[in-house]
């Protein structure tokens, strides 16, 4: 018997691997739920019936839709409606947006402000450290110096009597 386009019809004789040459695998399982398994795979990748090729997919045997009329009345005044409630939340938004605007504009003026102050404040405080330091070198040329004092000579005498003591008691030891 032959078939068109590559369909081949079974045979009750024929084993299914025989029709379906593909790689199945079912280790583990029954005689016959392996042999379900592979009919039922066959005939998920058969090509479909000749009878649902007889009609062309083209658009010419589809019925064409039904057009729509215009709107109804009322939906003409829902859409008055709509529109008056749209503009009307437009101009709130663009009010709200302008009352932003100006905060955050308020805001970078304060901050130039605060910034301003600061950049004063941090200048003044340089020009005091800068006059004290002057004052300072003025200051260090007129003083007198400090002499060191003569505790250090006393302890160096001291040491060196406790030396002595330290060598008396060891040779009698």
């Amino acid at each position: 018997m032959e078939t068109s386009q590559g369909e081949r019809e079974t045979d009750s004789r024929e084993p299914i691997e025989s029709i379906y040459p593909g790689p199945l695998v079912f280790t583990g399982s029954s005689e016959e739920d392996v042999a379900l398994a592979k009919q039922f795979w066959v005939s998920a990748t058969m090509n479909p019936h000749p009878e649902s090729q007889l009609v062309s997919s083209g658009t010419q045997q589809r019925l064409p839709v039904a057009r729509t009329t215009g709107p109804t009345m009322a939906e003409r005044t829902l859409n008055t409606e709509n529109y008056k409630t749209e503009q009307l939340f437009e101009k709130n938004r663009k009010v709200q947006e302008t009352e932003k605007k100006e905060r955050y504009l308020q805001k970078a003026k304060k901050r130039e402000e605060i910034l301003d102050l600061l950049r004063k404040q941090r200048e003044e405080r340089i020009e005091v450290r800068l006059i004290l330091k002057n004052k300072e070198l003025v200051s260090l040329l007129h003083k007198p110096k400090v002499q060191v004092p003569q505790i250090k000579k006393e302890l160096i005498k001291s040491e060196r009597m406790d030396q002595e003591e330290v060598k008396t008691v060891s040779q009698l030891n």
